[in-house]
């Protein structure tokens, strides 16, 4: 019998890695220092999954120029690899699972709102930069999660239609976006609780880590 997936996608901030809190309070610290005040209890909520222009216009202002954002982007990032570099470490499990899931024949991409450098600096931090066959980032998309448009784009490079693909997701609005490209998900639970996403549909089941999750199973 053929498996229902034939490929994987991940997203990566809080997905491969437990690093959102260190992106949160980078984001705090800067937008703070820019005169707003960002709610750190909410933060998170409000911009999961959205891309860089997405969250600075909407904390600084629509009319914000594709230079200041660029140059406020670049000050921010720099702030978070200095603050979440200490700590960098693969998910729990998240090592073995890749090694099985590429074993049963599995297609493999990333999904992630974050920019080229940040995707560089954490896969090759954990040791995974090559282990993926496609990856998509804030570069290659115009609009954020829950927008489908980056999950979409994967599937594609993947060669895999959307509905064999399953997303590996750590927010609601990237579970909406996986929902609304056509794809089943697994919720991570390093940003949300399971009582959130239970009953969503599309969420196969949740997960702390990857420790518990096998690739075979998953893939039926």
């Amino acid at each position: 019998m053929e498996n229902r997936y034939s490929a994987f996608i991940f997203d990566m901030d809080g997905t491969l890695v437990d690093n959102m809190s260190f992106h949160s309070d980078a984001w705090i610290e800067y937008l703070t220092e820019l005169g707003t005040n960002p709610d750190p209890r909410t933060f998170m909520e409000l911009t999961a999954g959205k891309i860089n222009t997405e969250i600075f216009r909407l904390f600084l202002g629509a009319d914000l120029t594709d230079e200041q954002i660029a140059f406020h982007s670049a000050e921010k990032e720099d702030r978070y690899r200095r603050l979440y570099l200490p700590h960098m470490r693969p998910m729990p499990g998240l090592v073995e699972f890749l090694q099985q899931a590429r074993a049963t024949g599995m297609r493999l991409g990333v999904a992630t709102a974050a920019n080229w450098e940040n995707v560089e600096f954490v896969l090759r931090g954990i040791g995974l930069r090559f282990d993926f066959d496609t990856i998509v980032t804030a570069d290659d998309i115009t609009r954020g999660k829950p927008d489908p448009e980056i999950f979409l784009i994967a599937a594609q490079r993947l060669g895999v239609p959307p509905a064999r693909c399953l997303v590996f997701e750590d927010s609601l609005m990237g579970i909406e976006a996986a929902r609304r490209a056509g794809m089943d998900s697994v919720a991570l639970t390093t940003s949300i609780t399971a009582q959130k996403v239970a009953g969503l549909t599309g969420v196969k089941l949740s997960a702390g880590d990857f420790s518990a999750l096998s690739p075979a199973a998953l893939a039926v």
